[in-house]
């Protein structure tokens, strides 16, 4: 098993701790979102594509620890939508308890998350959910 994956199904016996930290009624979804991410991003190491993937995977483990563990949020993780050609893709988190998606973004260093907001990805969400988005970066 890659360093990674073994990370990410490590998490069953680590994640507990982590997260007692932040099992507050006080925290919102967004909150809990934002959390996982900046985790995500101090856990795995590097940059592009495969760091980019693990850092997903990561921090959708730790969310969805945290809702077995605390009850459900209303999260869904990864996912996914097919409206024929050009129009399909995978949401990173829906929040069906808020009406929003959030969109994990750990690379685009100079770009600000108004910016990526308004790539014709983040439309394309917009236009077949009919919900807003939000970028979170760690």
């Amino acid at each position: 098993m890659p360093p990674v994956l073994k990370m990410v199904s490590g998490l069953r016996a680590t994640a507990r701790p982590v997260l007692e930290g932040v099992a507050s009624n006080a925290l919102t979804n967004a909150d809990l979102v934002q959390k996982a991410a900046t985790k995500a991003e101090a856990a795995i190491v590097g940059t592009g594509r495969f760091a980019g993937t693990a850092k997903h995977e990561y921090a959708t483990a730790l969310l969805e620890r945290y809702q077995n563990i605390f009850g459900d949020r209303g999260l869904q993780f990864k996912v996914p939508f097919n409206n024929g050609l050009g129009n399909r893709g995978v949401l990173d988190v829906l929040d069906n308890a808020n009406g929003i998606i959030y969109d994990w973004k750990f690379g685009y260093p100079g770009m600000p998350p108004a910016q990526l907001n308004m790539t014709q990805q983040m439309l394309k969400y917009q236009r077949n959910f009919g919900l807003p988005t939000q970028i979170v970066k760690p």
